[in-house]
């Protein structure tokens, strides 16, 4: 304990002053320290109470839902489109096939023809057009699933083939809209029988005790 005391006494200023400038930087440090937390506490309090036209956090959230309810409501029923615009596009024709051929020597020009009218699932019509000196003739073939049950010419076959091989068929929308059917019987069908089971709950009468 001496010892200490004998240090302390000798080196007093030089503690003294250390203690001084110590004391000058914490000081400093809890001033910045505190102009920091002023500046978040009106950061906080902007964002949290809004100044002026800006609404406050709350209310933004708010919005932010509300929009979100919206879009989804929105998505909803574009989804049901495209589904019903996927049905019908199904059953339009997305695939033909065409020939012209001269089956008669006594005349030019390959005005006949053989044109193959298909849908998406090769569903559809052969159309047979023979032009001749005593008139024009249209036959119509009948094709399910890319076959007829009638005999075809060979320039119906081709007709048929053409459609069958070189037409394009986009997979990318049939992707999307087996992703829209998915969510839409997973999620869309779902939340509506919620909704409607929930208000007939709601409307449903209560029977009186008498």
């Amino acid at each position: 304990m001496t010892e200490i005391s004998e240090f302390i006494n000798q080196n007093l200023l030089t503690i003294t002053a250390a203690l001084m400038v110590l004391t000058c930087i914490v000081s400093v440090v809890a001033v910045l320290a505190l102009f920091e937390v002023i500046k978040l506490k009106n950061r906080y309090n902007k964002l949290a109470g809004g100044s002026g036209d800006s609404d406050t956090l709350e209310e933004q959230f708010k919005k932010f839902y509300e929009t979100s309810e919206q879009i989804n409501e929105k998505y909803d029923k574009i989804s049901e489109a495209v589904m019903d615009l996927s049905k019908n596009m199904d059953k339009c024709v997305q695939k033909v096939g065409i020939i012209r051929y001269n089956p008669f020597d006594e005349a030019g020009g390959n005005l006949c023809f053989a044109i193959a009218l298909l849908d998406s699932k090769n569903n559809g019509i052969i159309l047979n057009g023979i032009h001749s000196r005593s008139g024009c003739y249209t036959y119509a073939k009948p094709v399910e699933l890319g076959v007829s049950e009638y005999i075809l010419s060979q320039e119906e076959i081709q007709a048929l083939n053409m459609a069958l091989e070189d037409s394009f068929v986009s997979d990318t929308r049939q992707e999307v809209v087996k992703e829209i059917q998915e969510r839409y019987e997973n999620e869309i069908l779902p939340g509506r029988s919620r909704k409607k089971s929930g208000i007939l709950a709601r409307k449903k009468p209560k029977a009186s005790v008498q």
